[in-house]
Order: C-alpha cells, then sequence, then structure tokens
C-alpha cells in the first residue's frame, strides 16, 4: 500500500497524525468512515481538523504502522516518510498544493502558515503485510526444487562464501540506499534536467466535456503564477537536449465522473494535468513533461509519492 493511504489510514484508526515538519491532524470521533466495500460513495473528510504546530519528531506508532503494513524495516519505514514529506515541504516553499489522499490539500499563505482543506475519505483496506510475506516465503520454500546437493565440503565452503559476498554487497547497497534518500538536495535550476512549458487550461465543467481534450506538447505538474505575477524565466526555454516529450499517466478510468472529479481539482490547483477521452468510455489523465530517458524513473517516481496513484509513462 502507498504511504500516503498508509497516513490516512492511521489517522483513521487512532484519530491523530502528527507529522514533522508539516504539522497536526485530527479526526472527530463521531466522524463515519465509509466501509472498504462501498467505493462508490463519496464521502467529504469533514471531521477532519488541522493545527499548524511544531512537531519536530515523527511518532514511533506511526513508524510502526508504516512498517507492518509495508513489510519493510524500521529504518526504511522512517526513511520513506522523510523523503515525503520533505517532497511536500518542497511543493509548499515553491507555492504548491501538497495533497494528502483520504486527508486533504495544504497550502501555504502569504503569512507563511498552512492552510487545510479537507478532501475526500478514502475507502480501502487495509492488509496484514506481514503475514502475506510470512505465506509467500512458507510456500516458496515448500514448492522450491532441490535442483543441486553439494557432493563435498569444498563446494559448501564455495556456496557459502557466494552467499557471503551477497549479503555483504546487499547490506553495503541498502546503506548507501538510505543515505542517499535522507541527503536529498533539490538540483539547481541550471542543472535541472526538465523542461516546463507554462499552460493555461481552464478547469472542464462536467456538462462540456469535449469527444477529445487536445494534448499541446508543455509543461510537467508545475503551477500556474497569477495573473500579476511574472511567468518564470524556466517557462520560456526550450527542452533540453536530448529531451523528448512524455505523457506520465497518473490516472485511467472508465467512469467518467472520477476523472472530471480529479481533473478540476488539478487544474483548480493550477496545475498542468492534461485529459484524453475515448468513445466517453475511457478517460486518461496524464502530466506531459519534457525529460531525458534517464531522468524519467526519478519523475515517475516523485509524481507516484505525491499523487498516491500507479503512474505509467507513455511517449
Amino acid at each position: 500500500m502507498k504511504l500516503p493511504l498508509l497516513l490516512s489510514q492511521f489517522l483513521y484508526q487512532t484519530k491523530k497524525l502528527d507529522l514533522p515538519g508539516i504539522g497536526s491532524f485530527t479526526l472527530d470521533p463521531n466522524a463515519v468512515i465509509p466501509e472498504a466495500s462501498d467505493r462508490n460513495t463519496q464521502s467529504p473528510a469533514e471531521g477532519i481538523t488541522f493545527k499548524n504546530i511544531q512537531i519536530v519528531n515523527p511518532d514511533d506508532a506511526l513508524i510502526q504502522f508504516i512498517k507492518d503494513h509495508t513489510g519493510k524495516m524500521k529504518p526504511l519505514a522512517a526513511a520513506d516518510l522523510d523523503f515525503f514529506l520533505t517532497t511536500g515541504k518542497q511543493l509548499l516553499n515553491i507555492g504548491k498544493p501538497f495533497y494528502l489522499d483520504g486527508i486533504g490539500t495544504l497550502m501555504k499563505n502569504n503569512q507563511g502558515k498552512l492552510d487545510f482543506t479537507p478532501g475526500e475519505y478514502s475507502t480501502v483496506k487495509l492488509e496484514d503485510m506481514a503475514a502475506d510475506k510470512r505465506k509467500v516465503a512458507a510456500q516458496s520454500f515448500e514448492e522450491a526444487p532441490r535442483e543441486y546437493e553439494p557432493k563435498s565440503n569444498n563446494v559448501r565452503q564455495g556456496l557459502l562464501l557466494v552467499a557471503l559476498i551477497g549479503g555483504l554487497i546487499l547490506i553495503g547497497w541498502g546503506g548507501y540506499y538510505l543515505y542517499k534518500r535522507n541527503t536529498y538536495v533539490e538540483p539547481p535550476p541550471a542543472e535541472n534536467h526538465v523542461t516546463v512549458v507554462q499552460d493555461s487550461t481552464p478547469p472542464v465543467k462536467a456538462d462540456s466535456v469535449k469527444p477529445q481534450v487536445t494534448t499541446p506538447p508543455g509543461a510537467g505538474p508545475t503551477a500556474v503564477k497569477p495573473a500579476d505575477s511574472p511567468a518564470p524565466a524556466v517557462a520560456a526555454a526550450p527542452p533540453p537536449p536530448g529531451s523528448s516529450l512524455y505523457k506520465f499517466v497518473i490516472l485511467e478510468t472508465t467512469k467518467k465522473g472520477r476523472a472530471l472529479r480529479r481533473y478540476n481539482q488539478l487544474i483548480g490547483f493550477q496545475l498542468n494535468i492534461k485529459m484524453d477521452q475515448k468513445d466517453s468510455a475511457y478517460f486518461k489523465l496524464y502530466f506531459p513533461i519534457y525529460s531525458r530517458i534517464r531522468d524519467t524513473t526519478h519523475i515517475k517516481d516523485s509524481l507516484e509519492d505525491v499523487y498516491a496513484a500507479h503512474v505509467t509513462i507513455e511517449q
């Protein structure tokens, strides 16, 4: 399960969610959370309130909750939470909204404080990842064929040596991975490999959707500046050498209502979201972004963390 969904489920269960560097969310004990089986009901999260207070460290119960439902070790669970919150704070600092699935949206105001807009309750079912992991491991152990059995001590020692070397490599890679995630630094504008083009497409109304939404080449998920503010210099920059236009698809659905709600929500945040419609029965929402092929995986992972969606890449 994605981390943003785990945060909302933790809030539903404990009635409180403290996020370092962000603030504290509370849930009214009398609030009614929709059942996971009722997926057709859109229920506003009216019982959720937010306080813009200083939180230094994450709650140990939250880290344990993430560990239990992802199957990761505690240090990895803490690193995932820190990376997600760091990305959210970067969005807020540049004037973009920080969306928490199942909770609502945060936006920094002119006084430097965070304004909270409740969203909709997330009706998902938690799975016991640890139990599933043990079950899969047990099945693999029972079904694994014994293809080779050493015939001498030398062969056994050789296999043990290979296993030891492999374990050391995995431990070293895990330490490097944690170090990179905890020391992430935003690259300077001059070295950014993603080119965005300003777009001011207005929101689409449910009764005025055309059979096909055009998709001009353009920007990634970057907010459009107000009319009385100058456009950023990056808006007019040409695509980097060697870059191509990719479609980062965040939603594919056959439900028109769901597609329009998500589209208008992102357009309302002044993001350059695009929508394709085919035969009135298939809708696709995506961000058009110029990028080098080696940067597409990083952009995909960032979009999945921020928008809590399974992102696919098309060209």
